[in-house]
């Protein structure tokens, strides 16, 4: 059983943005996710397993992306009309069944094969593609603290082999929206040497069987994360992800909704996005700090996929902007983080971000330069059970941010209190 609650509270939100008269100012979140797993053991240490969880999420108040209010107005569903202030939502989250080789087939070592189908979590790389494969928010409560996470209808086949991990997998998102339904078929590789090397290629499909919402893609995606000098600077870690992308739609504007996307049929085109990050730990330094830098680079018509929460700042970059407004597409970001240790149980976060606008015409504006945030986060692990995060976070919108605000030009402010209990 695992309970989430979050409190959050906006000044100046959305920058002063004149249609943000109907958000809150201070608005709260919560969730209850009951949970069973079970598990068969069979011969050679092989076993059946399963798991099955429900999420109940309710939200108080209106959060500041919009989705309460702007609702989707290319479907049909009279749900996504405006909501009132209190809106819940139970639906269920882990829902599988599985079965793991143990010992069975002994040279390839403990649990080498793993098949399992049904609605679970599956995670690529960082998480800048495949993560988070169901929607909260809007009239599923619950928005900020992402709880649900399962991709639905799932087939995955895994084989770790001495360092080397092959899957297969069949996926199916759970959106808010039926019409941004997407299923992926893909693979995907890794090798790792020693902890020293992780090198990983995939390949996704991303068919757009919803309907016109979604992009059809095919995706290529290269990964590197390497050590370039293990034993004369161990704390030193390079990597990069670059994700190669032929669409047969890409993404236009709605000349009626400049910061919503829908796909408009303009043939085929390849699209690239990626980044690159140095980080470097300072182990024997009082904190331990780590210091990195990340340029990521997602051009106009990326298709970002159902991307997710991997650390602050990754991949909703910035608690702010990547949380309410941005979605990884047509997007360049500069981010520079420092995270210190005070105790073994506290950890805090400090994290400038940079925005840039790869096609400004998206949004409607003629500036790329969008604006900077800077996010001021502490994470306590008070003991296995409970765990406490605290945040401020400021963004300062430049001229193109201050054109997709309407205008405005304040300083936006936000403050975040969370609290995670695991019973």
């Amino acid at each position: 059983m695992q309970v989430q609650m979050a409190a959050l509270g906006e000044i100046n939100e959305r920058s002063g943005d004149p249609g943000a008269d109907k958000l809150s100012n201070i608005y709260w979140e919560h969730t209850f996710e009951p949970e069973i797993r079970g598990g068969l053991n069979l011969g050679e240490g092989s076993q059946l397993y399963s798991d099955f969880s429900m999420i109940y999420s309710a939200m108080l108040g209106h959060d500041p992306s919009g989705i309460t209010f702007r609702g989707h107005p290319h479907s049909s569903r009279d749900d996504y009309a405006p909501y009132p202030d209190f809106k819940e939502w139970m639906m269920a989250e882990q829902m599988h069944i599985g079965w793991k080789s143990g010992k069975l087939f002994e040279a390839l070592g403990q649990d080498a094969i793993d098949f399992s189908a049904g609605s679970q979590d599956y995670k690529l790389g960082t998480g800048l593609l495949l993560a988070n494969g169901t929607d909260d928010g809007g009239f599923r409560g619950s928005y900020w603290i992402g709880s649900r996470t399962v991709f639905v209808n799932t087939l995955i086949a895994r084989i770790n082999f001495k360092g080397l991990k092959f899957e297969g997998f069949y996926l199916e998102n759970n959106p808010r929206n039926p019409e941004n339904r997407k299923r992926y078929t893909g693979m995907n590789m890794e090798y790792n040497y020693k902890d020293i090397v992780n090198v990983g290629f995939s390949y996704i499909n991303d068919d757009h069987y919803g309907g016109s919402l979604t992009a059809v893609t095919d995706a290529y995606d290269f990964r590197l994360d390497f050590k370039p000098l293990p034993h004369e600077l161990p704390g030193l870690s390079i990597s990069t992800e670059y994700v190669y992308q032929l669409n047969n739609k890409l993404t236009d504007v709605d000349p009626n909704n400049p910061t919503l996307y829908w796909y408009g049929d303009m043939g085929e085109k390849s699209i690239s996005g990626g980044f690159g990050q140095i980080e470097y730990r300072f182990s024997e330094t009082p904190w331990q700090p780590t210091l990195s830098y990340r340029y990521a680079y997602m051009q106009r018509g990326f298709d970002f996929m159902n991307f997710g929460f991997k650390t602050w700042g990754t991949w909703f970059q910035g608690e702010i902007n990547g949380e309410f407004i941005f979605d990884n597409t047509d997007l360049i970001t500069n981010t520079t983080r420092l995270v210190l240790s005070p105790t073994e149980s506290v950890t805090v976060n400090l994290i400038y971000l940079n925005y840039q606008l790869d096609d400004p015409a998206v949004w409607s504006v003629s500036s790329s330069d969008y604006g900077n945030e800077v996010d001021l986060v502490a994470d306590w692990a008070v003991s296995d059970a409970v765990d406490i995060a605290a945040g401020i976070e400021t963004f300062i919108p430049n001229k193109g941010g201050k054109q997709v605000f309407g205008g405005g030009n304040e300083m936006w402010i936000q403050t975040m209190v969370y609290a995670s209990f695991k019973f």
